[in-house]
């Protein structure tokens, strides 16, 4: 992509060449980067944006950069007035690609913080953001996310309502499972996490030790660091409320070297 973004500006073509460096730095999020040197890569990235006169891209850009000073526990008021901001200009301008990329990122946060409340009205407010987002591996995460929070919510219910969220988790897996069978093999670690997330609401305690410990070495194996450091905290909670406090506190210190290796200062304070 950067290879690309210099032959973008050779021929004059800067749009282009800003949509590869905006993917290249949403590549590297998703991959687990370390937070600060995304960061730092990104202060860059808006200086250029900027003198190019990109205005669609450098917010873009603006968003992630919010997201990850969040997850650095930087700014964080400053954040959620820039991402409130966005979500304005976009409603104004009917932008619905703009809405639902703060909306992914905005999902991110939620979950990672553990605000399931946030995230659960998040993704009942926000729709699909796949429509929106067809080409764009975040709307895969976010799908992750969506499935995530829809389960731990069903946890959290009883009745009717722990029946509909468990109906809105296996819809949305459903198309997460499609994608892992045509191939991708960047979302079966989510699989891992889901099927041990069900496991817990449906009472299987064999298949949700089964199922982390599958997450935590797939995400290890695959590089996924800022997962893998979910995976263990997921499991550190399950095994807390199993009255299991050793596998507990191992998963929750795996955890939290994973947070901190990652850069998300906030989760280790």
């Amino acid at each position: 992509l950067l290879e690309w973004y210099q032959r973008g500006l050779e021929i004059g073509d800067t749009a282009s060449a800003c949509w590869c460096l905006n993917s290249r730095s949403y590549n590297l999020f998703h991959v687990g980067r370390a937070l600060d040197s995304i960061q730092e890569e990104l202060e860059a990235t808006i200086q250029v944006m900027t003198q190019l006169k990109q205005d669609e891209s450098l917010l873009q850009i603006i968003n992630l950069r919010t997201t990850v000073k969040k997850l650095r526990g930087i700014d964080s008021e400053a954040g959620d007035k820039i991402w409130d901001s966005m979500l304005t200009t976009a409603a104004s301008n009917d932008d619905f690609s703009l809405s639902s990329l703060v909306n992914v990122m905005k999902l991110e946060v939620f979950v990672f913080y553990q605000e399931w409340k946030k995230a659960v009205d998040l993704v009942r407010k926000a729709g699909n953001v796949r429509l929106f987002l067809s080409s764009f591996f975040g709307a895969v995460r976010y799908t992750f996310f969506e499935a995530l929070t829809y389960v731990k919510a069903a946890q959290s219910a009883s009745g009717w309502k722990k029946r509909q969220m468990k109906k809105c988790a296996l819809q949305t897996i459903q198309l997460i499972k499609g994608w892992a069978k045509n191939g991708n093999v960047n979302v079966v670690h989510y699989l891992y996490i889901l099927d041990a997330e069900l496991a817990v609401l449906n009472g299987k305690n064999k298949k949700a030790k089964e199922s982390f410990n599958a997450a935590i070495t797939t995400s290890s194996r695959n590089g996924f660091l800022h997962d893998r450091a979910l995976a263990h905290e997921l499991a550190s909670a399950y095994f807390k409320a199993q009255g299991d406090d050793y596998w507990g506190n191992y998963h929750i210190e795996c955890s939290k070297r994973c947070y901190q290796e990652w850069g998300c200062n906030k989760k280790v304070e």
